[in-house]
């Protein structure tokens, strides 16, 4: 794994055609991407699971860029120091703020999952960004999901894939 400041994830989405905002984040629009709305979990181990889940849609490609941002809106959500650990155990000892950005190829898969399941987890946004610039996915503090693909045949299996599965919650009818 390899950690990036925010500028240089900002130049690893240039070279992999991905759009960045004037934010300096990635900004996937439509016609582009074709987005799949993914329930958010409320059980912390479903949270895990869709972690699994979310990997697996951005995967396989060469590399992933999984891109923290918001980490802090709701501070008595998350633990820090577990975090700060966690990449301190993988060679990083910059803040998070120096850097966001956590690249990761295929024998970095646990490590990846355990980020995304931290960021549902701590309610933090991440980017999950495949190094084929065709598919993400987004994980927001104010509890939303979305895939998003420039495949408009992925989206729709991803759709039904969602659709289907009993691993999301579900709103109360």
């Amino acid at each position: 794994m390899r950690f990036l400041s925010t500028a240089d994830c900002v130049s690893w989405c240039s070279q992999h055609g991905i759009p960045v905002c004037d934010r300096s984040l990635p900004h996937l629009t439509e016609p582009d991407y074709h987005f799949v709305e993914i329930p958010f979990p409320r059980d912390s181990g479903k949270k895990v699971v869709v972690a699994n889940f979310l990997y697996k849609l951005v995967t396989p490609a060469p590399e992933l860029l999984l891109w923290l941002d918001d980490w802090a809106v709701f501070p008595s959500c998350q633990h820090m120091p577990l975090f700060s650990r966690f990449r301190q155990a993988l060679g990083e000892e910059r803040n998070l703020i120096e850097s966001p950005g956590h690249l990761v190829i295929d024998t970095d898969k646990d490590d990846a999952i355990s980020i995304i399941a931290t960021s549902l987890l701590f309610f933090w946004d991440c980017h999950g960004l495949a190094g084929t610039g065709r598919d993400a996915f987004e994980i927001s503090h104010d509890e939303y999901l979305w895939f998003a693909s420039r495949d408009l045949e992925t989206a729709r299996h991803v759709r039904e894939r969602v659709s289907k599965s009993k691993i999301f919650d579900r709103p109360s009818q």
